[in-house]
């Protein structure tokens, strides 16, 4: 058997005419700035900004690979911020301590998101959506729209230290996690069996696999991305804001860069390196409208129209995936009555 060139694979995969498209971007943005994009204030700016978007993609992305989505993320991790800056407010305890209580407190928020869609079958984006209102909700209600102040400082470390000067060490960690979800899903069964349920549910049913349980663990996985991301945020911030993370919306600029790094929306097909490889074009993209002074509504509707053609983009690839198998299955079906 001929092996396959890892570069011919590479060049015929999704990622490769994204990846030539973000190296166009970077140039054109250096260029329209007068070098200012490369500058040490912008670039940490940049990866900062990207530190709660790329742990969140580790979550959001094998949850859509397994054909499912979680709209409820953005209220999950501000909600798990407000309950992480009170406790440390009203509370002696070690930070750390909080840190942990805060993501057993996203887990059950996981375990909530999971019997809504597991037990009583709404569609995830129904479920999602609705506990999204009602995460946003307990957040203004817990400090009547007030922010947390957080002043323990080993907490905020870990959100403005930065290795040799230009590199944040929470986005070093934030890559670091990437790469582990990116393992787990390439070479273990646990990854495969996502891809499987994402692509026939009943289909993997049939083979052993127990679609649910594989659900369950996602949504709770997602939860815990959610709340390390946000508190990762706060720690940059030095505070809790029932409104900062909602209105900065990296989860939709998340689910927009995975559909555009080739995570199909219907599940079954993609990986988390495409996702951020399409997380790193939406952000560049919108660095270099603010560098443009452009006005940041503009930058809302880029977003939104980036997402629109990536999820029509995705709807084209998977009805010609669906015909593809079609037609390969008439032609065995074909080829077997012509034997018999």
């Amino acid at each position: 058997m001929k092996k396959s060139n890892p570069l011919s694979t590479f060049a015929k995969s999704k990622s490769f005419p994204l990846i030539i498209i973000l190296v166009v971007m970077t140039v054109i943005t250096w260029i329209v700035s007068k070098g200012r994009f490369f500058t040490a204030g912008n670039m940490l700016t940049l990866l900062y900004g990207m530190v709660i978007q790329i742990i969140m993609l580790c979550g959001i992305g094998c949850i859509l690979i397994s054909g499912n989505i979680d709209l409820s993320v953005g209220g999950q991790a501000t909600l798990c911020t407000m309950v992480f800056a009170w406790l440390c407010k009203n509370t002696p305890l070690h930070w750390a301590l909080v840190f942990v209580v805060t993501l057993v407190f996203a887990l059950c928020l996981g375990l909530v998101n999971t019997l809504l869609v597991n037990k009583l079958r709404f569609p995830s984006f129904i479920a999602t959506i609705g506990m999204s209102s009602v995460y946003r909700g307990l957040c203004s209600v817990m400090t009547k729209g007030d922010n947390i102040q957080i002043n323990r400082q080993g907490f905020l470390l870990l959100g403005r230290t930065n290795l040799f000067g230009f590199l944040p060490a929470s986005f070093v960690f934030a890559i670091v996690v990437l790469a582990i979800f990116q393992f787990i899903m390439s070479y273990t069964r646990f990854g495969r069996n996502i891809f499987v349920v994402g692509g026939n549910p009943q289909a993997a049913r049939l083979a052993g696999l127990n679609p649910d349980r594989t659900r369950m663990v996602l949504f709770l996985v997602n939860s815990a991305m959610a709340c390390v991301g946000g508190l990762l945020w706060s720690a940059q911030a030095k505070m809790a804001s029932p409104t900062s993370i909602i209105t900065a919306a990296p989860d939709m600029m998340v689910i927009s860069g995975a559909i555009l790094g080739g995570i199909a929306f219907t599940g079954g097909a993609g990986n988390l390196v495409g996702g951020l490889v399409g997380v790193l074009l939406l952000n560049i993209f919108k660095n270099m409208l603010i560098i443009m002074n452009i006005p940041t509504y503009w930058t809302v509707f880029a977003t939104g129209f980036v997402l629109a053609v990536a999820l029509m983009l995705d709807y084209i690839s998977t009805e010609r995936r669906r015909k593809a198998l079609l037609a390969a299955s008439a032609a065995a079906e074909a080829a077997e009555a012509a034997g018999g």
